[in-house]
């Protein structure tokens, strides 16, 4: 089983209408629920995954989660489907574009 199969389930889930797609690279992995992905006129976009909550890079186990994330979609082309921004950046449901 790829990690591209496990991600789907979790992100698979459709939003409620009124969502705006972003499609990028991700450029960047912050922490397990965190990226940053650099879209149209290379500007990059903050984006938090929607109903994750992992650890921050400094607490237990925050490392360990940042490198699953990463492996699942640092360098990877993704479709942001997103509905609000709040202060922490986009509120999101990420898929990935590109196989493993």
């Amino acid at each position: 089983m790829t990690y591209f199969s496990l991600l789907l389930p979790l992100f698979a889930v459709p939003l409620l209408g009124g969502a705006e797609t972003l499609s990028g690279k991700v450029v960047k992995v912050v922490d397990g629920d965190t990226v940053y992905v650099l879209g149209a006129a290379e500007q990059q976009h903050k984006v938090r995954l929607a109903g994750i909550d992992a650890p921050e890079r400094g607490q237990p186990f925050g490392m360990r989660s940042t490198d699953h994330l990463a492996r699942i979609v640092a360098g990877r082309m993704v479709a942001v489907d997103w509905r609000k921004r709040d202060r922490y950046g986009l509120s999101a449901r990420l898929f990935t574009t590109t196989p493993t």
